[in-house]
């Protein structure tokens, strides 16, 4: 069995060049930014393993909302980057500005800077005010 997920690892292996070219063959000048994945706690209070696994991923628990459930809040690595639209960051892009502005007004967004779901937002999808929304 193990000689058999051996090899097969390695049938594998020239498939990622596909995937990930080689500097100099069309591979971007900057690195991906690293893997995103949401750390959900199961009740209202973290275990200490799930304690253990936010802050492995480098996240801090926080109390949040009306009930104050304690949440994982991680900081995107492409906090603060200027966006037009969420499929230019990890997270969505928010309007930052301070003027309230409505739906469809041109803008450059900025990616937001952590995973925090509480409060409100404005997102922005092609250059414009997308919608606001309160979430307490």
């Amino acid at each position: 069995m193990k000689i058999a997920l051996v090899c097969l690892a390695l049938l594998a292996l020239p498939a990622c060049s596909l995937f990930h070219p080689a500097k100099g063959e069309g591979a971007a000048s900057e690195a991906a930014p690293p893997a995103y994945t949401r750390i959900e706690f199961a009740a209202s209070k973290a275990t200490p393993s799930e304690r253990a696994a936010c802050e492995a991923v480098g996240g801090t628990i926080q109390a949040s909302g009306k009930l104050q459930w304690e949440n994982c809040v991680q900081r995107f690595a492409d906090a603060g980057k200027a966006c037009s639209g969420n499929a230019d960051c990890l997270g969505e892009c928010r309007y930052e500005g301070e003027a309230d502005l409505p739906p469809g007004a041109s803008v450059t967004g900025t990616c937001q800077v952590t995973d925090a779901r509480f409060g409100c937002t404005t997102t922005v999808e092609n250059g414009r005010i997308a919608r606001t929304l309160c979430v307490d």
